[in-house]
């Protein structure tokens, strides 16, 4: 159509077959069908769309789009004309998947053992034949799915492509060890996927066990116990023996209640790739959790450039099933390529349309903005965008490579011409990435989903807007800097408790105004010799915040160090200021 030509104002109802829609737009049916492949609707010529969706597509092929008067459409329903809405995905209630993290020697496999003998789903312990990377268990009335080898090589991948595989975390800490650089490190990655931590304090049937001592390691690194007014939850327990497993499982069902884990058993089928090799008997295979929708047999199916058509899917147990649905692990014989581990496979006819495909253009833009990504000590912004053209898009991927730092970076997990659809909103949902539109529209059901899901869809026109968003969520994510606020000084004139590890002392302080909950340095004859902090602060007796410069008061102090009379305790601070690009 001439861009100078006023387009043809057209009525559409409420909703319209897509024969009928072809007929009011006077174009062949298959014209009419290919503009709703466009925009990833696979629609019969019977099937019925509704309002919002018809005037997409009627506005893509140049149409000015207005809605049929009441009247008229009464008179068509009157008539016999049959309308039925078409409904949202229904989001049911999941599993949780659980990822058990922590320092080696730590008890992880142990504990992962026991509870795996204990609680096989269908009560058949020690019946697992094979290693697909994750396993379900049945606990009561609930269901657990478990990543079977956290150290293993998905997850590093799942960093990477942004994949949101677990829902929620378990620190495994030693009593008699605590605190140690791998469990430093599990606390950064849950802290960065941002899902809920269980902490488990295990081999408590060790004489040296020092419990006291691992939660003041814990509160130094972050994790607040909910014992100590923090919101996480720890369970003592002994892998060894079984002693506290089953208050680990009802505090997972428990922290899985509360976290109200959903997902669609219908529409697209989506889910990640965490474990992939070739099998000399079976070619490709793959091991899968799905995340959303149900994988049945027969099904076409894609994960980034390797494309397939599902012939058997086997169970952790190495049961062959027909179909698989949300939080369930599955092995997958079908791929004609091996699958790359981390990457995000779909089912459907859609999904070949959506694998990757790139210009050599676009694909030296796209590998240097996600080869920054790939760094492990850089933060990745996922990110899935849909353009109205390949020139915006190309625009906006040229510009996002053009952001720099150090620390942070974007990372495209999908980009796309054409509107946004349901597909692309479960994408951004099962990778945790923001859903970014360029001059294109989302339709009805889109929409729909991501309010069911709380997911954002962000639409802009102009381009400079976009990339300042990206920047402004990279932001976001960039580690604050650290700053230390020094309170005040208390000498210690008396010692009233002492413990291992614990301590309640009495004193004055001599400047500035002392806080609870501060971090405290313990100085004798003007040298530093240990740190720790207060967990408690009183003053005539009574619990309270803060007290000031001349006034006396008594602490419960938690560290390694023991405090004499006359040492000076100096308070202070870590203030975090958000940085910018």
């Amino acid at each position: 159509m001439d861009a100078n030509k006023t387009p043809k104002t057209v009525e559409i109802p409420s909703m319209v077959r897509v024969k009928d829609l072809a007929s009011v737009l006077n174009l062949p049916v298959a014209r009419v069908m290919q503009e709703l492949i466009k925009n990833n609707i696979y629609a019969t010529i019977n099937e019925e769309l509704d309002y919002e969706t018809a005037t997409i597509i009627a506005e893509d092929l140049g149409y000015q789009a207005a809605p049929q008067s009441k009247a008229e459409e009464n008179l068509k329903e009157s008539a016999g004309a049959k309308v039925s809405h078409k409904e949202t995905l229904k989001l049911e209630l999941r599993p949780p998947v659980v990822a058990v993290m922590g320092h080696v020697d730590h008890g992880k496999t142990t504990l992962l053992d026991y509870i795996r003998k204990t609680n096989v789903a269908g009560g058949e312990a020690g019946g697992i034949t094979q290693s697909i990377g994750a396993y379900q268990i049945q606990y009561k009335k609930h269901r657990i799915t478990f990543i079977d080898t956290p150290g293993h090589e998905a997850f590093q991948s799942m960093r990477a492509r942004g994949a949101r595989l677990t829902d929620l975390a378990i620190l495994v800490v030693a009593a008699d060890d605590g605190v140690k650089p791998q469990t430093k490190e599990a606390i950064t990655h849950i802290r960065s996927a941002k899902i809920p931590m269980i902490v488990v304090i295990n081999k408590m049937d060790k004489q040296d066990a020092r419990v006291d001592k691992v939660k003041q390691e814990l509160a130094q690194e972050g994790a607040q116990i909910e014992e100590w007014g923090g919101n996480v939850p720890l369970v003592e327990i002994s892998a060894k023996t079984g002693q506290g497993v089953e208050e680990l499982l009802e505090t997972i069902i428990v922290v899985a209640e509360m976290e109200e884990l959903k997902a669609p058993l219908s529409g697209p089928a989506l889910g990640t790739i965490i474990e992939s090799h070739l099998s000399p008997r079976q070619g490709p295979e793959a091991s899968v959790l799905v995340q959303s929708g149900t994988f049945k047999i027969g099904d076409i199916i894609t994960a980034a450039s390797a494309q397939g058509k599902i012939k058997r899917m086997e169970d952790y147990r190495g049961q062959i099933i027909q179909k698989a649905g949300p939080s369930e692990p599955v092995k997958i014989v079908g791929f004609k390529e091996v699958p790359e581990v981390g990457s995000i496979v779909q089912n459907g006819e859609e999904s070949l349309n959506n694998r990757e495909k790139f210009t050599p253009q676009e694909k030296k833009i796209l590998t240097l903005i996600n080869q920054k990504a790939s760094n492990p000590k850089i933060k990745k912004l996922n990110l899935v965008i849909k353009a109205g053209s390949q020139g915006s898009k190309e625009a906006i991927l040229e510009n996002l490579a053009r952001v720099q730092s150090s620390e942070v970076a974007p990372y495209i997990i999908q980009e796309g011409v054409g509107n946004i659809t349901e597909s692309d909103v479960l994408k951004s949902h099962i990778t945790n990435a923001k859903l970014i539109g360029f001059e294109v529209k989302t339709t009805t059901v889109a929409k729909k989903l991501a309010r069911q899901l709380e997911l954002k869809i962000n639409i802009y026109e102009i381009i400079y807007e976009l990339i300042d968003a990206v920047k402004e969520g990279l932001e976001e994510i960039l580690e604050p800097e650290e700053e230390i606020m020094e309170l005040g000084k208390l000498e210690i004139l008396a010692i009233f408790h002492t413990e291992k590890g614990k301590m309640i002392v009495g004193g004055k302080v001599t400047q500035g105004t002392i806080q609870r909950e501060s971090r405290i340095r313990v100085q004798r004859k003007g040298q530093i010799i240990g740190e720790g902090t207060i967990v408690e602060l009183q003053s005539s007796k009574q619990k309270v915040k803060e007290v000031k410069n001349g006034q006396e008061c008594g602490i419960k102090f938690l560290g390694d160090v023991k405090i004499e009379i006359g040492d000076i305790l100096e308070f202070y601070k870590i203030e975090k200021k958000k940085k910018t690009l």
